[in-house]
Formats: structure tokens, sequence, C-alpha cells
């Protein structure tokens, strides 16, 4: 059910970049959790849009980090504190916990960090790779340098850390008994999931895709998926919203994405 939530900042962090605190008393939140919001009370822009959770604001809401990339969004960045949105959430699945003794390693790029903050809020150390375009995207890590986690970087320009892709970091950080934790662009993922598999490291991956729903209802957002033999009913295709957004890297058909 779509409460009003009161706005409580909406802050600019660099040019496109925004941090929006919502206060919300909801079940709840974990890693890995979005939100559906309803970010103009006219038709224009109709549909609610998906935002991953950020983090949780003890005893008042959960905080929100986006970049403005459509008409939605730039709506959304002139947004005012005292103002109130709709939110239906908290929604989807969350990153499972480790298992204890597991090497933990965390990959993403650019906004994929997104619901990686409260994974690394909940854990006692591990690997954060990060990769971008230049050194301009790695603002979004300054949250992460409290965490007792070794951040290593990747930019395609070679402004900061590596020169090259994160994933090429992940090669030489990857070994069988690691777990890695990715979100990020999709041929990223695709290929994290490869490194996972020939290694034989386990895999979980936060998918994006684009929403109208947010309950499995509009079958927008489906992903090929393969038998699971766990599954009493196996499906072709699962919803990023209602079964995921975080999927065992193993459990997805990457050749048809």
């Amino acid at each position: 059910m779509e409460i009003k939530s009161e706005i409580l900042y909406n802050e600019r962090l660099s040019a496109g970049y925004y941090k929006l605190g919502l206060s919300w008393k909801a079940a709840k939140v974990v890693a890995g959790h979005f939100v559906m919001l309803r970010v103009s009370d006219g038709l224009d822009p109709l549909l609610r849009r998906p935002f991953g959770i950020y983090r949780a604001i003890k005893g008042r809401g959960v905080e929100l980090l986006y970049r403005v990339v459509g008409k939605g969004t730039e709506i959304l960045s002139n947004k005012r504190p005292g103002e109130r949105l709709g939110i239906l959430g908290p929604l989807g699945n969350g990153f499972t916990e480790p298992e204890k003794g597991r090497k933990i390693i965390m990959l993403t790029g650019g906004m994929g960090i997104v619901p990686l903050y409260m994974l690394a809020e909940s854990i006692e150390s591990g690997t954060l790779i990060f990769g971008a375009r230049s050194r301009k995207e790695t603002f979004l890590l300054k949250d992460f340098r409290k965490f007792a986690l070794k951040i290593k970087t990747a930019t395609e320009d070679g402004s900061v850390g590596r020169k090259g892709l994160a994933t090429d970091l992940l090669e030489e950080e990857i070994t069988p008994e690691a777990i890695v934790y990715a979100c990020g662009p999709m041929g990223m993922l695709k290929a994290a999931a490869g490194i996972a598999m020939n290694s034989g490291a386990k895999c979980m991956v936060s998918l994006e895709r684009s929403m109208a729903c947010g309950i499995g209802v509009c079958l927008g957002c489906a992903v090929k998926a393969k038998p699971h033999k766990d599954e009493k009913e196996n499906r072709l295709y699962k919803m990023v919203c209602s079964d995921g957004p975080v999927f065992d890297s193993e459990d997805i058909d990457w050749d048809v994405l």
C-alpha cells in the first residue's frame, strides 16, 4: 500500500547526484531492497519510479541515492524538505548474509553502489571493487571509507586506480571460497558471473531493470532464467521486482540479456 512520506532532505552531492531522506516507518529494510516513488501528483509522469534503498536512517526513515537521468528524476531533484511523496515498499528480496569463513568481495560500478552500503555496514571486513569512467565518479566511495574495507578502483581513463575494468581486478582478487556481491551495468554482471563460475566462487547479482509496478504484475522487468533443481516450479522467466532484484548469478541465462 502506498503511503505519503515527508522529505527530510534532498541534498545535491555533485552535478546530477542527490541524496534524498524520507520519513518512513516501514518493515525491516535490508541491503538490496528498493521502493517505488510517485514523484508527481499529476499525470506526467504517470508511473512510479524504482529507487534502491541506500541506507536506513535509524528511527527516522530511509535514504536514497539517485542520479538525474530523465524527467522523473529531474522533478525529484527540485523537491524540498516538508513536501510529501507517495512511496511503496520495501520491495524485492535482499542480499543473503555470507556464510561464516567466506571471503567477501563487493563489485560495482557507478550508481550500482547503492544497494551495497547496508551490506558494507553489516560485515566485519571485505573488499570493495569499484569501476568508473573517470575520477569524477569516485566521490561515490566517500561513505564507504569509514568501513573496514579494502577498496580497489578501476577507471577507464586511468585517472584513479587501475586503468581498465573493475572485472580485471575481480579476476585478481577472487578465490574459490569467495562470495561476490555485484550490482552495476549488465556487461559487468555478466562478466562477473563468468569469472565466479570459472573460479568456483559464489556470485549474487542485483539486477537493474525498468519497472512500472514493482510487484510482478506488469511483467515489464522479466529476465530469462535457468532451471533450478531446488525449485518446485521452474519458470522460464522471472521478474526482477518480485523474484529479485537479487539473484544467484547461476540462475540467470546471461546469453539472452
